[in-house]
């Protein structure tokens, strides 16, 4: 995701309230980098990842926005019934 469609989607995410995106770079003297993306909408946590992905994930997590992830779904061997 690149940093437009991060802003984008974090407008639509807040429908009208502040909100504030940031990248950062940081590059050490070893040649190490570190990026570090944020996301913020008033009311709720700064949330960080290295991706666009892992920021809006930690996001919309906070904000009971749940994803499902098929593959972490249960299949039916997994399901316990009470008799």
């Amino acid at each position: 995701m690149k940093f437009l469609e991060a802003k984008a989607k974090l407008k639509e995410l807040a429908k009208g309230r502040y909100h504030l995106i940031r990248y950062e770079l940081t590059e050490y003297p070893t040649g190490k980098l570190e990026v570090k993306c944020t996301v913020y909408i008033d009311g709720y946590s700064h949330n960080s990842g290295t991706t666009w992905e892992e920021a809006f994930n930690n996001l919309q997590t906070e904000m009971g926005l749940f994803q499902l992830d098929v593959s972490e779904a249960p299949d039916n061997g997994d399901v316990v019934e009470e008799t």
